[in-house]
């Protein structure tokens, strides 16, 4: 799958990917191809929300350059969406008696982004449609 869909997400610099299944938390940092990139995009896993099959313990070790924070913990995230350039995300793991903010994050716009737009390879553009 990312072979498939990261030149679309990178392509249309989207800011922000959340995922689910992976019954689990983590963040990356903006990241293409799975390598640490200031134009992809923040890759969200927050698939920790309960289950009867328990948490995802196992992660790829020793932890990639691209994971920020990982727990397998069950929580819930909250986006804040500031203004037209900046959102906050936080995670809070459940498992104690109160919701502990245990991640947290500031993410700029990409469209925003001078190295972005300037370095950009607008070929990319074609997979989305656009003339």
């Amino acid at each position: 799958m990312m072979v498939t869909m990261e030149p679309l997400l990178y392509a249309a610099k989207v800011d922000i990917v959340f995922a689910g299944h992976v019954h689990a938390y983590e963040r990356s940092t903006r990241v293409y191809m799975r390598n640490v990139n200031p134009c992809g995009a923040v890759h969200i896993t927050i698939g920790d929300g309960g289950n009867h099959e328990g948490l995802a313990t196992r992660f790829i070790d020793p932890q990639p350059q691209w994971s920020v924070f990982r727990e397998a913990s069950f929580g819930h995230g909250e986006l804040r969406v500031a203004n037209a350039t900046h959102a906050h995300w936080s995670w809070h793991r459940n498992d104690d008696d109160e919701p502990v903010k245990s991640d947290e994050v500031w993410i700029n716009n990409l469209s925003q982004s001078r190295e972005c737009i300037e370095g950009s390879d607008y070929s990319g553009r074609k997979i989305l449609g656009a003339p």
